[in-house]
């Protein structure tokens, strides 16, 4: 089996179409899970992840490579502290989306905020393509590590310590409603004011990435935002209706 067969069947076996991925990234990253498990070649893959789900699940999990940390890129949360959380807050509820939130570090960030300098908001959308990862966003339960960007007195509020994890807060996990969403096949809801993709589409192929600006954009209000993960950037803002703001954030013309 070579990597076009492969691809074939991932998309049968995952509902993954990989020719939506850069080639070269996403081939080393499943040979690497191969030589880790001793599996051999692609048929060998597409053997164990057929017979055992437990090992399938792992390898979507890992496919779909589910990082993050709260407070990711301080500066990035900084600027949408002091800067465009209080503007689209004046006056109305903002409508915020976090598209592909992980493990929710990233939009429990948004919530911690938007709490701490008592703006109103409406239920903030989370969403992800993995039903195992939105699960464990749901909890909210998570290890130092990934809290080492968060304010100790952020820590004391919102999270209780227990057995070397941290467990947050009812109050924060309540104001998000999370759901599961295919960047690449579902619809888009419009007029947020607010859309975070931040370390997605880094990993998808340079005409996948423009598709997916060009929803971002049309499911953003006038004058709404968008911000993307420190590795990505938005080449020809204008093209897309879009104008750089600052490190990592374009506002809709």
């Amino acid at each position: 089996m070579d990597y076009a067969d492969f691809k074939v069947e991932a998309r049968r076996l995952l509902d993954i179409d990989l020719n939506s991925y850069k080639e070269q990234q996403m081939q080393r990253r499943i040979l690497q899970w191969i030589a880790r498990y001793n599996l051999q070649d692609y048929s060998g893959l597409i053997r164990e992840i057929s017979t055992r789900p437990q090992q399938k699940t792992k390898f979507y999990e890992y496919l779909t490579i589910n990082t993050s940390h709260f407070y990711r890129d301080v500066n990035v949360f900084r600027y949408l502290e002091d800067n465009i959380l209080p503007a689209i807050a004046k006056g109305n509820r903002p409508k915020l989306w976090s598209a592909g939130c992980s493990i929710g570090a990233e939009v429990y960030s948004l919530v911690m905020i938007m709490l701490e300098k008592k703006l109103s908001f409406s239920q903030i959308l989370a969403t992800d393509i993995d039903d195992a990862v939105l699960q464990k966003a749901k909890q909210g339960i998570y290890a130092a590590n990934q809290l080492n960007s968060l304010a100790k007195h952020l820590l004391d509020r919102y999270f209780v310590l227990n057995q070397n994890q941290y467990v947050l807060s009812d109050k924060v996990k309540q104001h998000v409603v999370f759901s599961k969403h295919n960047l690449l096949k579902d619809s888009y809801e419009r007029n947020f004011d607010l859309i975070l993709c931040r370390n997605v589409f880094i990993y998808f192929t340079n005409e996948v990435q423009e598709e997916l600006i060009r929803n971002f954009t049309h499911a953003l209000k006038p004058k709404g935002y968008f911000v993307v993960g420190s590795a990505e950037q938005v080449m020809n803002p204008s093209l897309f209706g879009l104008s750089r703001v600052s490190y990592c954030i374009y506002q809709k013309d």
